[in-house]
C-alpha cells in the first residue's frame, strides 16, 4: 500500500493548497491526529463487517483491514484491532473507549442506547466508520482521508482486488445465474441481484439463526416445496429463492396492485413472511387507509407495535409487529437496485 499512501498524502497537500487559493485562508487542518489529541500515538479499531478482516497466507488482510492500516500509515500512527474474531459488542467497546473506530455496513442500525453518542463518517462502497461523537478531531481526519482516498486509482485497484465484480462491470460471481433465474419473476436481473446482496452479501455459505442458508437465505422447508435439496449450490439456491418470490408475487398480482407495489409487497413478504404482511394489510384496511399502497402500509405499521392498537384485533394472526426491519429491508433492496442500475448495464 506504499504507493497508495503516498498518493493520499500528496492529495491531502493539493487539497490544502486548493483551499488556500479558493478562500485566501488556511483551513483548520492539523498536520496529524496527535495535534488534535495530545499524547495519542495509536488507534484501535473494531471491524463489525463479515470478511472485513481475515487471515490470508498467514497474514491479516481484508478490505477494511487494508483501509484502516492505510489510514494509520498516512497519519503516522500505530493501529491495533480488537473484537474482530471474538464477536464482542463493538458499540459497547466504542462507548467504553476500548476502541476508537468501528467499521460497519451502511445498513447497520446503531442500537438506541448509543445513537446519540456516536458519529458516522462519509460512506465508501457499502460501508462507513463510526467514532464517538466527542472525538471530532478524529472524525474530521477520517472524512478528510476518505474524501481524498476514494478518488485515487490505488483505491479503485484495491476495490477491484477485494470485490472484483464492482470494477469489471459485474456485480457478483453469480451474475449469470441471477440473470437466468430472474426470468422466473419477469424482473430486471439487477433487482434480484439486489435481493441476493441484501440477504447474503453474495456469500454462498451464509447462514442465519433462523435456519436460512445460502445466497438468498432460503430455508430447507421452502426449498423442498420446489424439489430443491442442495441450498449450498448457488444455482439451486437462487432458483429456490426466485420461485418463492414468484409465488409471493402472484398473490399480490391477484389483488390487483400496480406493478411497483407488487414488487414492494413481494419484498416485504420475502423478509417478514406472507402471513405477517397480510396482518399489516388487514390492519391498514381496518384503519380506513389505502392497503394497496406499500408506503401507506409502511407508515401504518409502527402502530402495530403498540398493544393498545392491536387489542381485540382478532383478524391479526401474529399480534404486535414492530416492522422496522421489514420497512428498511424494502428500502435497502430498492436503493441497491438503483445503484446497480447505474453501475451495470441491463
Amino acid at each position: 500500500m506504499g504507493r497508495f499512501l503516498r498518493t493520499a498524502s500528496a492529495l491531502a497537500v493539493i487539497f490544502l493548497l486548493e483551499s488556500i487559493l479558493r478562500t485566501g485562508t488556511v483551513p483548520c487542518q492539523p498536520a496529524s491526529l496527535t495535534e488534535l489529541v495530545p499524547g495519542r500515538d495509536s488507534l484501535t479499531a473494531s471491524i463489525n463487517i463479515r470478511s472485513g478482516m481475515y487471515t490470508g497466507r498467514g497474514f491479516p488482510t481484508g478490505f477494511q483491514y487494508s483501509m484502516l492500516t492505510g489510514l494509520a500509515d498516512t497519519l503516522d500512527l500505530g493501529i491495533g484491532f480488537s473484537g474482530v474474531y471474538e464477536h464482542r459488542d463493538c458499540w459497547q467497546m466504542l462507548s467504553d473507549s476500548l476502541v476508537d473506530i468501528v467499521a460497519v455496513n451502511l445498513t447497520d442500525t446503531v442500537p438506541a442506547q448509543y445513537s446519540g453518542c456516536v458519529s458516522r463518517t462519509m460512506p465508501f462502497e457499502d460501508y462507513a466508520w463510526v467514532v464517538r461523537s466527542g472525538d471530532r478531531g478524529l472524525l474530521y481526519q477520517l472524512n478528510l482521508w476518505l474524501g481524498l482516498t476514494v478518488h485515487t486509482s490505488e483505491y479503485e485497484a484495491m476495490v477491484g482486488r477485494f470485490f472484483p465484480g464492482r470494477v469489471s462491470g459485474r456485480l457478483s460471481p453469480y451474475d449469470e445465474i441471477i440473470r437466468r433465474e430472474s426470468s422466473l419473476l419477469g424482473w430486471d436481473w439487477r433487482l434480484l441481484a439486489a435481493v441476493v446482496y441484501k440477504e447474503s452479501r453474495f456469500s454462498v455459505g451464509a447462514r442465519s439463526k433462523r435456519g436460512a442458508v445460502g445466497l438468498m437465505q432460503v430455508r430447507q422447508s421452502t426449498a423442498a416445496a420446489y424439489g430443491i435439496t442442495d441450498l449450498f449450490n448457488p444455482e439451486e439456491n437462487v432458483r429456490a429463492g426466485a420461485l418463492y418470490l414468484r409465488q409471493i408475487q402472484q398473490r399480490y398480482r391477484r389483488m390487483g396492485l400496480d406493478s411497483v407495489n407488487v414488487v414492494k409487497f413481494t419484498l416485504a413478504a420475502y423478509n417478514a413472511g406472507e402471513s405477517r404482511v397480510e396482518d399489516c394489510i388487514n390492519f391498514t384496511l381496518a384503519r380506513g387507509r389505502d392497503f394497496t399502497d406499500w408506503e401507506t402500509v409502511a407508515a401504518t405499521i409502527p402502530l402495530m407495535a403498540e398493544q393498545e392498537h392491536v387489542e381485540g384485533a382478532d383478524y391479526l394472526r401474529h399480534g404486535t409487529f414492530r416492522g422496522r426491519e421489514t420497512i428498511q429491508y424494502v428500502r435497502d433492496v430498492l436503493s441497491k437496485y438503483e445503484e446497480y442500475r447505474a453501475a451495470v448495464a441491463e
